[in-house]
């Protein structure tokens, strides 16, 4: 690959790259055809100087009426050789010979093997010649212009990294609005800011603006769809439910009522389904509410008296194993809504005489962070690791959920309940067996008090166990 090709691939994919590489060569020519002319002119300049110098020395001696002493003169040019001028009359025995027609004015001409500028002034005495030789004054002249020429191309690196610098600042806007846009949520399709956004950057930003408010309008439709779908469903199920339920009543046949009880359990599954597809639109939809400091300890202590029926149906030892948890800054309703459905799964999964343990605590982390934790472990089958990533997911039926009728909705709604909240909702199968459902949010700072504080439902010894 040639390094024409090279540069167009290193700069191909990178706005950055390419304005710099384009800026670099820019300054790059610019800089070379100073120097160049620069060059130019100094050499030029030089040779002009070098010039006026052979008229002085003539005018000096025409001026003086007597050539300066030759030993003198010879012992002068010992000081500098590149500047030695030699200074005679024209004709005179010794020194250069030179042509002695030469007439007043500039010349060059071969003398003594070399190439001699030479300047002849008309004097009564005899003209004057000041000589001095060409190649000396072209090196003379030629150290002078690289003189100039040396700090316009050193400038032109240190143009190039100037260059580098202001092309980064002068995206420093797209990097902050690309790290906005990265760190927002799926859920979030407000529009993008338009304050401070560089004029170049609006029809941009107003382009990605439209397109969200379409997927928002698309997400809003598609949830209002669901949510009359499982509307509309929930009468005639009610009402299918009931007239099974009122043949029930009928003497049939053990067939027949075999066959409806098969019929119920398909309502009762079909009802659920429908009740959790309300959920989901509705946890899809929703926002988190009133912001309050909570005790996650109290609202596990509510679901826990909530759904202690259904542990004892079961046969389940259901209790808080710590009560160790910092208040967080959440809604209580969702976080109840979150909490019930994982210890309903739960219990609904674990086989009877088996134990369902909630735990809250609190934890800092590495970047100094304080976060609460709420954990639900249970011992039932837990979930195949190659099916953990896609848990989450609506309508993916897992394989402990045939026997169990789920849906593929809990989960999913936990997750959209989570994101609401904005928390993490992890899932993680445990080293002796079993499932642990993580919920983990930011403790509360201290001293906020948010919109209200969640009243605890009653008193709990605090950090110890409370079983039930």
């Amino acid at each position: 690959m040639n390094p024409l090709a090279a540069l167009r691939a290193w700069s191909r994919r990178s706005l950055l790259r390419r304005l710099w590489l384009w800026t670099t060569l820019i300054v790059a020519l610019v800089g070379v055809s100073t120097a160049a002319v620069s060059y130019v002119f100094g050499y030029m300049e030089a040779n002009r100087l070098q010039d006026a110098q052979l008229r002085q020395m003539a005018e000096l001696v025409h001026v003086g009426g007597h050539l300066p002493d030759a030993n003198r003169l010879a012992r002068a040019a010992e000081v500098d050789k590149d500047a030695r001028i030699v200074v005679q009359r024209l004709g005179a025995p010794g020194g250069l010979a030179l042509p002695t027609d030469l007439a007043p004015g500039m010349h060059v001409v071969r003398a003594a093997g070399q190439q001699w500028r030479v300047f002849v002034r008309a004097d009564a005495a005899g003209n004057i010649a000041a000589a001095q030789r060409t190649d000396m004054r072209s090196d003379a002249a030629a150290d002078s212009a690289l003189g100039t020429l040396y700090p316009l191309l050193a400038l032109i690196p240190l143009l190039a990294l100037l260059a580098a610098s202001v092309v980064r600042r002068a995206l420093n806007p797209v990097l902050r609005l690309a790290a906005q846009v990265d760190a927002r949520s799926e859920l979030r399709l407000d529009p993008l800011p338009m304050r401070e956004v560089p004029r170049e950057l609006v029809p941009f930003i107003g382009s990605i603006n439209g397109l969200l408010e379409r997927v928002a309008a698309l997400r809003e439709h598609e949830r209002r769809f669901v949510a009359d779908a499982a509307h509309e469903l929930r009468t005639p199920i009610a009402a299918l439910t009931l007239q099974a339920e009122n043949l029930d009543h009928v003497q049939l046949p053990a067939e027949a009522r075999e066959r409806l009880r098969g019929m119920l359990a398909g309502l009762a599954r079909t009802r659920a389904v429908v009740e959790q597809l309300l959920s989901l639109a509705r946890a899809q939809s929703a926002r988190a509410g009133t912001t309050q400091r909570v005790e996650p300890g109290s609202v596990l202590r509510n679901v826990l008296e909530d759904l202690l029926p259904l542990a004892e149906q079961r046969h389940i030892d259901l209790g808080i194993e710590r009560n160790e948890g910092a208040p967080i800054l959440a809604d209580p309703t969702q976080l109840y809504t979150l909490l019930r459905n994982a210890v309903d799964n739960a219990l609904r999964y674990t086989p009877p005489g088996g134990r369902v343990d909630l735990s809250c605590h609190t934890a800092r982390h590495d970047d100094g962070s304080r976060w609460t934790h709420l954990d639900v472990d249970d011992n039932g089958p837990g979930i195949p690791e190659s099916l953990l990533a896609s848990a989450f997911e609506a309508f993916n039926r897992l394989q402990c959920d045939d026997d169990q009728g789920g849906s593929g909705l809990g989960l999913a709604i936990m997750s959209s309940i989570a994101r609401n909240l904005g928390g993490r909702l992890e899932l993680a199968n445990l080293p002796g067996g079993g499932l642990r459902v993580r919920y983990s949010q930011r403790c509360a700072p201290p001293g906020h008090v948010g919109d209200a504080t969640a009243s605890d439902p009653g008193p709990a010894p605090h950090g110890g166990p409370v079983r039930r």
